[in-house]
């Protein structure tokens, strides 16, 4: 009788354990299960730019070498229109989880001051990832431009004002060549484009004078004879075009615009996901073979930490928006 007591508390005593036991093992299961590590999921990277173009190739260059470090897949998604602003607003009400991610250029963080209502921030709306890639683009002239460097086109915008044109397919492309105006004391007047080949037609045709490329496309035209590159807008030479030099070596020095390619996430991710995404685009962008490929679209290989990315669209904010208000442009 007493052996039959001892065992009843017994397994009293050891279901009470068991009952306080349970909820701590199950919130650790729990924690466990919240805990897992990222990325588990296939990432998409929002472009926000039509398909075809340098910023979306890059894109799908980064893609690929992600997914292969990761061993996650990692897709490309072309959201294009409303100066960005449409793959902006996607990835701006994405979940903060990092698998919605936005690619995109140097154009973005000029697009608040060329465009009215632009409510998207690049630098306080986002979180900062990487610098992804740089390019040197190149001062593309028409054949008529008097000595084949920068300095016959400023001398003959300031003998002809108001006749000496410059296109510009894009918001970021008027950016450059107003500071261009204004450091060089220059008078060229910009025709607006809805593209690319539109531009290169007239400057081809003779009916403008200037416009900005990239060094590879700008190759082909110039080895057809079609124009001739003046100078090189960035900080040094073009490996396209090593005999060119940039418009500081030719008597404007401090001058030195690059494009370039970032990636961002949401506001609110996380800073351990930020981490984890920053460090694998700076291993997967310093491999040979990702250098190679990025070259082959005109494009440097850059890979910085998002303090350095950071860094890069305050000096880039800073500039077109003194650039903005000297030239007296507008947000139309």
């Amino acid at each position: 009788m007493m052996e039959s007591r001892l065992l009843t508390s017994l397994a009293g005593k050891l279901a009470l354990c068991l009952t306080a036991v349970m909820p701590v093992a199950a919130t650790t299961i729990a924690h466990a299960n919240s805990a897992d590590p990222y990325p588990t999921q296939t990432i998409t990277l929002i472009v926000p730019i039509g398909a075809g173009g340098v910023a979306d190739t890059s894109a799908r260059i980064l893609a690929r070498g992600l997914s292969g470090h990761l061993n996650v897949p990692v897709v490309v998604q072309n959201k294009p229109g409303a100066g960005q602003a449409i793959g902006a607003d996607l990835v701006s009400r994405a979940k903060p989880d990092g698998y919605t991610l936005l690619f995109s250029t140097s154009g973005f963080v000029a697009a608040p001051m060329l465009i009215k209502g632009f409510k998207f921030d690049p630098i306080g709306g986002f979180e900062p990832i990487s610098l992804i890639a740089s390019s040197n683009n190149v001062l593309v002239g028409a054949n008529n431009i008097p000595g084949g460097r920068l300095q016959g086109l400023v001398d003959l915008s300031k003998a002809k004002p108001g006749e000496v044109f410059y296109g510009s397919p894009s918001g970021a492309t008027t950016l450059v060549f107003e500071h261009l105006n204004q450091v060089t004391g220059a008078k060229i007047a910009p025709i607006l484009y809805q593209s690319t080949p539109a531009a290169w037609a007239d400057i081809i045709g003779g009916r403008i004078h200037a416009t900005m490329e990239g060094p590879a496309l700008a190759q082909g035209q110039v080895k057809a004879g079609n124009a001739q590159v003046l100078a090189v807008f960035g900080r040094k030479r073009a490996p396209e075009f090593p005999d060119i030099p940039t418009v500081a070596e030719q008597g404007y020095p401090g001058f030195g615009i690059e494009s370039w390619q970032g990636l961002w996430a949401p506001k609110g991710t996380p800073d351990a996901v930020i981490k984890t995404l920053e460090q694998a685009v700076v291993a997967v962008m310093n491999t040979q073979q990702m250098k190679q490929d990025m070259r082959a679209s005109g494009l440097d290989a850059v890979g910085s930490t998002a303090a350095v990315f950071n860094n890069e669209l305050h000096d880039n904010t800073a500039l077109w928006r003194k650039v903005a208000t000297d030239a007296g442009i507008e947000p139309l």
